[in-house]
């Protein structure tokens, strides 16, 4: 694993690894000026690898989320793959995933900026044809960390890569998300059964505990029928057309505020109900709800799911997404 850091004229930095191309560390500054880490991770490759289940930090693929039944159906292509969660396959397969693998650096456009590359052979994880990754940040004097994910292919696959990022604005912790302040641009959710599978249509969150299209208190009102081992939120939010951020979080107690922009049509927003209790980063404990994922993707090809844009990729295509992390102080 060999890692990178990125810094600005502002204080604010991030540590990135080849392995997984991931974000193990941002340290941005408090109201104060004070610095510290924002982010969920641990000190080394081997516990990167000896614990991945939470996906610290992680570009997460060839498809993030879940596949029901190990099976997927969608853009004229039907293909077994290999289960990782009981019968379901999640977030690319149990060890050869775009988490799990050793990337390449590529070359950058200046000091402030990375680049990683991966070439996940034809079969790996049983997706069809090979598929060329980038993935490069940008840290800008704007106190912007911007990610853009590419793709392209030999052969029909499909392609939703995410970053599976744990944010806590705190920069402790020990100290829950659920102070934190959340704000999505989005009226509605997928609607999914008790193992997080879609069941076809969506969710008006008008009413619910997952509505946060006015900035709220994440512990106000969190789910407590979800099912899920913390009653907490793992949802996709279809963002609302006429939207300019996509989300924004914000921590009181520091006054680190987080907005998000996108060009993907939701966000899955997942308060780490599945943490496992242990030790991360520089000796601080990781447990359920010490983090929030809010990751920018697509909508899965689904049959309970007709209509929506197929995420299958073809040669001659190019997959892109790019993500927009802006970190201030109020």
């Amino acid at each position: 694993m060999t890692v990178l850091r990125l810094a600005n004229r502002h204080g604010l930095s991030v540590l990135l690894s080849t392995f997984g191309a991931r974000v193990v560390e941002l340290v941005a500054p408090d109201r104060h000026g004070t610095l510290g880490n924002i982010v969920l991770g641990f000190d080394s490759e081997q516990q990167y690898r000896t614990d991945p289940g939470a996906y610290f930090g992680a570009t997460v693929g060839r498809v993030a989320g879940r596949i029901a039944d190990a099976h997927f159906i969608g853009g004229g292509l039907e293909f077994e793959l290999r289960p990782n969660e009981g019968s379901t396959h999640l977030h690319g397969g149990p060890s050869r995933a775009l988490d799990r693998v050793e990337w390449s650096i590529g070359e950058a456009s200046g000091d402030a900026s990375a680049v990683f590359h991966y070439t996940s052979p034809a079969g790996e994880e049983g997706y069809p044809g090979t598929l060329d990754v980038n993935c490069s940040y940008l840290l800008t004097d704007d106190n912007e960390l911007e990610l853009v994910m590419t793709a392209t292919t030999d052969g029909a696959t499909p392609v939703n890569i995410v970053n599976h990022t744990y944010f806590n604005l705190s920069g402790d912790a020990r100290e829950s998300i659920v102070d934190h302040e959340l704000m999505i641009s989005a009226s509605t959710i997928l609607a999914t059964d008790k193992h997080l599978l879609p069941v076809g249509g969506v969710l008006a969150v008008s009413g619910t505990p997952y509505d946060f299209r006015v900035a709220r208190r994440v512990g106000d009102d969190l789910p407590a029928n979800s099912g899920e081992p913390w009653p907490g939120i793992d949802s996709t939010y279809l963002l609302d057309r006429a939207a300019h951020r996509a989300a924004t979080l914000w921590d009181p107690s520091s006054g680190r505020h987080l907005e998000i922009r996108t060009t993907e049509p939701t966000l899955q927003v997942y308060t780490g109900n599945r943490i496992e209790p242990g030790v991360g980063r520089s000796r601080a404990p990781h447990d359920a709800g010490k983090g929030i994922c809010i990751e920018a993707h697509r909508v899965p090809d689904s049959p309970a799911l007709p209509g929506w844009p197929s995420i299958v990729i073809r040669p001659g295509e190019r997959y892109a997404q790019r993500t927009v992390w802006k970190l201030s102080t109020r």
